[in-house]
């Protein structure tokens, strides 16, 4: 009797242990939601520190095709934010297609047209600006502006050396980008887009791109 008394003392004590460490796990959750919840329908819409945090969270969770660096600002209360994207280079699209003939199991790989891939590079390009625009709009309800500057590394053609080259900077006013119908993301060229808003570009219809000065 004396070892069942102690056997069941002892699950009393284990189940004791367990209900305690659940109750404790539940108060914590609770309080996490609380603050998460006071985070994202007050701090976001008028603390400046919680508005970078929070954008910054959006902007990790996108997954890009190749590798995309972003540093923002967040300047007049919260009003403009202003985003430096670090692009990929031209270097980085792909440069070769595949195919399978008709006749036969072989692979055929040829090489891309130099200019089919700087239009392939210049939509990428673009498509990188037009979604961080309309992320950030997203995250951020109290901001009336984003400015947007994309570089890339390039090499100079006078020393050689590698040099950071603004290939476009584009500011965009949120009255003008909600004016863009977002159920007919099929139909629009996000280079004509943002050609739009007030950008610095200085591109050939063929993707050769200027350096510019951004905003």
């Amino acid at each position: 009797m004396a070892k069942l008394e102690a056997a069941h003392q002892q699950a009393r004590a284990n189940y004791q242990r367990q209900l305690d460490a659940w109750h404790k796990n539940k108060d914590q959750h609770e309080q996490n939601q609380t603050q998460r919840r006071h985070f994202l329908e007050h701090e976001i819409h008028q603390d400046p520190a919680a508005m970078e945090r929070w954008l910054e969270e959006n902007l990790q969770d996108i997954s890009w095709p190749r590798e995309t660096l972003i540093s923002l600002e967040i300047a007049e209360q919260g009003q403009h934010i202003r985003l430096d994207v670090d692009l990929p280079e031209i270097e980085d699209m792909p440069s070769k297609t595949a195919a399978v003939p008709a006749r036969g199991l072989k692979l055929s790989v040829k090489d891309l047209p130099a200019v089919q891939v700087r239009k392939r590079y210049m939509a990428h390009v673009h498509g990188v600006g037009f979604r961080i625009i309309g992320e950030t709009f997203a995250a951020l309800p109290c901001a009336r502006r984003v400015t947007l500057s994309g570089f890339s590394q390039r090499h100079d053609t006078a020393t050689g050396e590698v040099r950071d080259d603004y290939l476009y900077s584009v500011s965009v006013a949120r009255d003008d980008w909600e004016r863009i119908d977002f159920e007919q993301l099929a139909r629009i060229d996000v280079v004509e887009s943002l050609a739009q808003f007030d950008i610095r570009r200085q591109m050939t219809k063929t993707g050769i791109f200027k350096p510019v000065e951004p905003f």
